[in-house]
């Protein structure tokens, strides 16, 4: 490993063991990411994650709800940045900022891993930072931006500053404890003072409260009670992208190389192994499947061989991430050459379709509801849950039921309109009480699958 690419390197060091032809390299990688970053940004569909953020943080009015967001399970941090961001410009300016993220992350990785070339490039192009901790409108980026600050504050002998920056990352999301937890660690082996580290813990802590507080109800937080054990494991198998290839024998590999590959700092291992599993078992009882939650394993992995210095085996981080670069790569191709201009605007066209008297608090559906939530964020309206008939703005799980058909499909004045995705259901209901949808358009978002527009008369 390059004394340069560690946390713990001095700063000369870190500035002066860089060849010349490795920093046109770097500079040239991180050109490469720049473009691809802007491009996937421009060529993006958002989708419900993304909208349902946005859609909460222009409706908290009261002291509690911005301190605990309803029904999200997530803590308050990056929807005060969305309520700021939402006084000064609308949705689809604000989504670039994760592209502004993405973009420093990438200079401060590649600062990070000075003399690194081969491992910068499988981390910036891997399917995580590329995607959802990249140009994804979604507080992941300001995570791993969190985590390369502190490491680098450490790198130039601020690691109380660093614990701080690390204990914000805790309001971005539940999943960053994880990785404040691992640090806390690393920063009590490392003999930094106790008393020291009681603030940021206390902070981090108070995020994780807040974030539990708004879990309460939300469906999504009740334990799984079947399939645990395989759910386990692919959460384990972090590596690989794709749920088919997420079984158990990828899971013990992963381990096996984990292991081999930092087994000269037992404490690091043991450290990571600890939270790892903790993670795997518990995003498999609360989340069930959940890809994008295993990023944080990832992130974990890559902080514990950063943190381990010389004593990690830095090849193994570069195997370990070989399936995410090749992920990486095919997702990304594969979402340039489908981009948002050559599908129809389903609100537009339904826009078109009914007319300059068309109001959509009375006459458009969601089924399921969040199907409408980009919608919502884009254009600013109001739409009629097709689920439980509420109003809305952002969807409050805790009032809703997945996959429920509500009355208002069949009793709704004549025409309405209605988006839906996996619309079978709906559509059963509809024509069984006489009514006619007729189909408008159909488009595929890459992250919420096939939707169509239909009216209905």
């Amino acid at each position: 490993m390059s004394p340069a690419a560690s946390p713990e390197a001095p700063a000369a060091v870190a500035s002066t063991s860089i060849s010349i032809p490795d920093r046109i390299l770097t500079i040239v990688v991180v050109l490469g990411y720049i473009v691809l970053q802007i491009a996937l940004a421009v060529a993006h569909d958002p989708w419900r994650d993304e909208a349902q953020a946005w859609l909460w943080a222009q409706a908290l009015s009261t002291p509690m709800e911005f301190f605990a967001i309803p029904g999200e399970g997530h803590p308050p941090l990056w929807y005060w940045l969305l309520r700021g961001l939402s006084l000064v410009t609308d949705f689809s300016h604000a989504r670039y900022l994760s592209t502004g993220v993405a973009i420093l992350n990438a200079i401060l990785l590649a600062r990070l891993l000075r003399g690194e070339l081969l491992l910068l490039i499988v981390l910036l192009f891997s399917h995580v930072v590329a995607q959802s901790w990249g140009h994804n409108f979604r507080p992941y980026g300001l995570v791993l931006t969190a985590m390369l600050v502190a490491m680098l504050l450490q790198r130039h002998g601020r690691p109380v500053v660093a614990t701080w920056v690390m204990a914000l990352s805790c309001g971005l999301h539940f999943f960053a404890g994880f990785l404040f937890g691992f640090w806390l660690l690393h920063q009590l082996r490392r003999g930094t003072r106790l008393t020291a580290l009681v603030g940021p813990a206390l902070l981090g802590m108070l995020f994780g409260i807040s974030a539990l507080i708004s879990g309460m109800g939300n469906p999504e937080s009740a334990p799984a009670s079947t399939g645990a054990l395989k759910l386990i494991g692919f959460n384990l198998a972090w590596p690989l992208t794709w749920p088919e290839l997420r079984i158990w024998p990828a899971a013990v590999l992963t381990i096996a190389l984990l292991c081999y590959g930092l087994w000269r700092d037992k404490f690091t291992l043991v450290s990571l192994l600890a939270l790892t599993t903790t993670f795997a078992i518990g995003s498999a009882l609360v989340y069930g499947q959940s890809p994008w939650h295993s990023a944080f394993m990832m992130m974990l992995a890559v902080m514990a061989f950063l943190l381990a210095g010389s004593a990690a085996r830095r090849w193994v981080l570069v195997v370990l991430l070989l399936p995410q670069l090749a992920a990486g790569v095919i997702v990304s191709t594969v979402r340039l050459n489908d981009p948002n201009w050559n599908k129809p605007d389903l609100y537009a066209v339904i826009a078109a379709d009914a007319g300059p008297g068309f109001d959509p608090s009375r006459q458009l559906i969601g089924w399921q509801d969040f199907n409408l939530s980009t919608a919502a964020a884009i254009h600013g309206i109001t739409y009629i849950s097709g689920n439980n008939g509420e109003l809305l703005g952002p969807v409050d799980w805790r009032k809703r039921k997945e996959y429920a058909v509500d009355a208002v499909l069949t009793n709704t004045p004549t025409p309405y309109w209605l988006v839906c995705g996996k619309c079978a259901r709906a559509l059963s209901v509809i024509m069984t009480a006489g009514l006619h949808p007729s189909r408008l358009a159909s488009t595929v978002i890459a992250d919420d699958g096939p939707l169509s527009a239909y009216r209905i008369d």
